[in-house]
């Protein structure tokens, strides 16, 4: 079964340190003030952990080790990556809940599951016992390449692409690099 531990060299790969960028909305709180981001976690998600508009010093003195906890805890865990058999489908389906958000990404996993697998799938961004079962009972080679494919369609449907896409994108092709897949371009 997968690991959050294993994981953790991939997600310090992808997510730095203290960022704030203009262009970010996820750089700012629910004030609309420009406070930054940190170890990946965004103001506005920290702010739900918080229950109150985080601050530039808030952000800012979030440590690495607090980091890896809400990562765990609120997406690693959400996905039910430990029951995942493949690291590379855990890392895959909890790094792009990271960067997008659990329930998106979960859609995106179950539709693919649906489509490519011919699973029936329902289609509600939860996480249940017949998703865990159809994750693991497919070929997870192919698995991963289509939730790959299925998430760079994502990325480049939104607005922001052309500000974060080479970043997006960059994640999803190291994680195809470091488990040795490769993520062909989608056929229409």
């Amino acid at each position: 079964m997968a690991s959050y531990d294993l994981f953790i060299p991939s997600l310090e790969l992808a997510e730095g340190g203290y960022q704030k960028l203009v262009k970010d909305k996820g750089n700012y709180n629910s004030l609309h003030e420009l406070v930054g981001t940190n170890h990946g976690v965004s103001a506005k998600f920290y702010e739900t952990i918080i229950g109150r508009p985080p601050t530039e010093e808030d952000m800012r003195s979030l440590t690495k080790i607090e980091a890896h906890v809400l990562f765990k805890n609120e997406f690693w865990d959400k996905v039910r990556a430990d029951e995942i058999k493949s690291q590379a489908v855990a890392e895959v389906i909890a790094d792009h809940a990271i960067n997008a958000n659990p329930r998106v990404t979960v859609r995106i996993v179950q539709r693919s599951l649906n489509k490519y697998f011919g699973k029936n799938l329902a289609v509600d961004g939860v996480v249940g016992y017949k998703t865990i079962e159809a994750i693991n009972s497919v070929n997870q080679t192919k698995l991963f390449e289509k939730i790959a494919q299925e998430r760079i369609a994502y990325y480049k449907r939104l607005r922001d692409f052309q500000y974060f896409g080479k970043s997006w994108t960059g994640r999803v092709y190291a994680l195809g690099r470091k488990f040795g897949i490769e993520i062909k371009k989608k056929r229409m």
